[in-house]
Parts: C-alpha cells; sequence; structure tokens
C-alpha cells in the first residue's frame, strides 16, 4: 500500500477525499490459481444484477454466482474477502462438497468474474440477502473470511437465516477498517474525522449510521446461530484482536480457535482448519488443532 504521509501537505478536505479513493480502490483482479482451476470450472454459474443506485447511479452490475453439489443438499454460503474471489475457498468447498453439502458462493463487485469496479460492505450484504431469499430452508452454515466476515455477520444480524457462521481472519468492524488504513498507509491521524464523513457521504450515502450498523460488536450474530471465530496470531493484514473482540461481542454461543504460523490467507487452506470448520458447520462433534 502506497505512503500517504504526504497527505498532510494538502489541503484537509481535499486530502481526506484522496485518502479515501486510494482506500477503496480494488487494483487488480486476483486470478484462478492452479490449485483453483478444478474447482472454478465445475462450478454451475448464474448471474445476479445487483445495484446501489446512490453509488451506480443506478447502472446494474452482474454479480457471477457459483454453486456446487447436489441440488437437493443442505446449502453453505462462502463469503470471500478482499481482492479475492469465490475459488479462493476450493479446499473448503471439496471438503463441504465431501460432506454432503451444496455450495453458493459468489465474486463480489470488482472481483472474479462479477461486473463493477467497486465493492463496500453494503454491497455485499445486499447479495447476501438477495441469495437469502433464493434460499427458502435457510443456509445450514455461512462460511467467511477477512472483510467477508464483517459483511456476511452484518446480514445474518440483519435477519438473514442460517444456522451456523464460521469467520477466519475476520475483521469486527467498519471502524476497524478504517483503522487499519491509516495504520498501514500513514495517513495523518489529524484527517481521520473527514476521512470518516467522506467514507459515509460517498461509499454509503444511504446509511447515516454507517458505523454502528456495519459493526458486529455493536449487532452481533444472534446467539441463535452458533459462531467459530478462527484467526492466526501473526496474521499480518488483520490483527488477532479483531477475533477476540468478535468472541467478546458472541459470548456464550462462539467460540475462538488460534493458530500459528498460518497467516491471514493459508489458514483457508490449512486441513486442520478446514475440518474445524466444516465439523462446525454440519454440527459435529469438534476435532482437536494440532
Amino acid at each position: 500500500m502506497p505512503t500517504l504521509r504526504h497527505l498532510a501537505h494538502l489541503p484537509a478536505p481535499l486530502a481526506a477525499e484522496v485518502a479515501t479513493w486510494v482506500a477503496f480502490r480494488l487494483g487488480p483482479r486476483a486470478p484462478v490459481r492452479p490449485h483453483e482451476q478444478e474447482t472454478h470450472q465445475a462450478s454451475r454459474r448464474s448471474t445476479l444484477s445487483h445495484s446501489r443506485p446512490a453509488v451506480n447511479r443506478g447502472r446494474p452490475v452482474d454479480i457471477a454466482v457459483h454453486t456446487w453439489g447436489d441440488p437437493d443438499a443442505p446449502a453453505v454460503l462462502l463469503v470471500h474477502g478482499w481482492q479475492s474471489r469465490a475459488s479462493f475457498f476450493a479446499p473448503v468447498i471439496a471438503d463441504l462438497l465431501a460432506s454432503g453439502r451444496r455450495v453458493v458462493a459468489y465474486d463480489a463487485p470488482g472481483h472474479g468474474d462479477s461486473g463493477g469496479s467497486r465493492r463496500t460492505l453494503a454491497d455485499d450484504v445486499a447479495i447476501i440477502h438477495r441469495l437469502s431469499e433464493a434460499e427458502p430452508g435457510g443456509w445450514e452454515g455461512v462460511v467467511a473470511h477477512s472483510a467477508g466476515v464483517l459483511g456476511a455477520g452484518v446480514a445474518l444480524a440483519d435477519g438473514a437465516p442460517a444456522r451456523r457462521f464460521a469467520g477466519l481472519a475476520g475483521l469486527s468492524s467498519a471502524t476497524a477498517i478504517n483503522d487499519g488504513f491509516f495504520a498501514a498507509s500513514g495517513t495523518p491521524p489529524g484527517l481521520r474525522a473527514r476521512y470518516d464523513d467522506v467514507v459515509r457521504r460517498r461509499r454509503f450515502p444511504d446509511e447515516p449510521d454507517l458505523y454502528e450498523r456495519y459493526d458486529l460488536t455493536r449487532r452481533p450474530v444472534p446467539a441463535t446461530v452458533p459462531a467459530l471465530f478462527v484467526h492466526d496470531d501473526a496474521d499480518r493484514y488483520v490483527p488477532h484482536r479483531q477475533s477476540e473482540l468478535l468472541l467478546g461481542a458472541h459470548a456464550g454461543s462462539a467460540e475462538l480457535v488460534t493458530t500459528t504460523g498460518l497467516g491471514h490467507n493459508r489458514i483457508v487452506r490449512d486441513e486442520a482448519v478446514r475440518r474445524r470448520v466444516v465439523d462446525h458447520v454440519v454440527a459435529v462433534k469438534p476435532s482437536n488443532l494440532p
């Protein structure tokens, strides 16, 4: 990420606008990696038309939806993180299919095979609700990674139906996302109030309560949806503290598994983590991580 310390020399209103543009820049799309190719090619693909009028000027964006498994099997929804795609979950998808589940995942706007060039938490929440409406029996489970954990959690807090929730290397709030951006980019702290306001006005114009609504410590997933959080203690992108906050907000209905040496992305591919996640989603007595 480029350093933004030089923004201290610009007028504050302009500096806040520039910082917001950098923060929401998606960058190149993640490719389908070699170990994901077979899973990616095996998906049944459909398209969901998605629009946020205040952001996209009413122009719909085609969202690529991927489905695997028996159409009559219980369904698990997967939600990927920033600069990722549905096929990132390839090892988890294989495990879920082996357990007799159907898997549904989507490429977020500006990611994978979907259209668009912008993505916000509001997009993910809206898409999850649309997919949930098409799943009359509700999700047997929702599994999410990184920023996808926050989007999925907010949808569940809204009432999207699911029996279980698993969040890997997750973020607890929109405020935490902004905290991380300021720390990583070196954006001058004095711009924070203006930056938060620009994010609200430019990216979430329909949601004046942005920092309250997108906060799982204030609006947790319902206690009737048992949650599993898994986080590496040396994650360089999302601090372990984020899952500690999630655990605290879901006391009595969640557990936190801490790993070592897996980092932010490899945690999704780790066999022991995958086994724990699948056991949780299908409500099997969990096996211990080494």
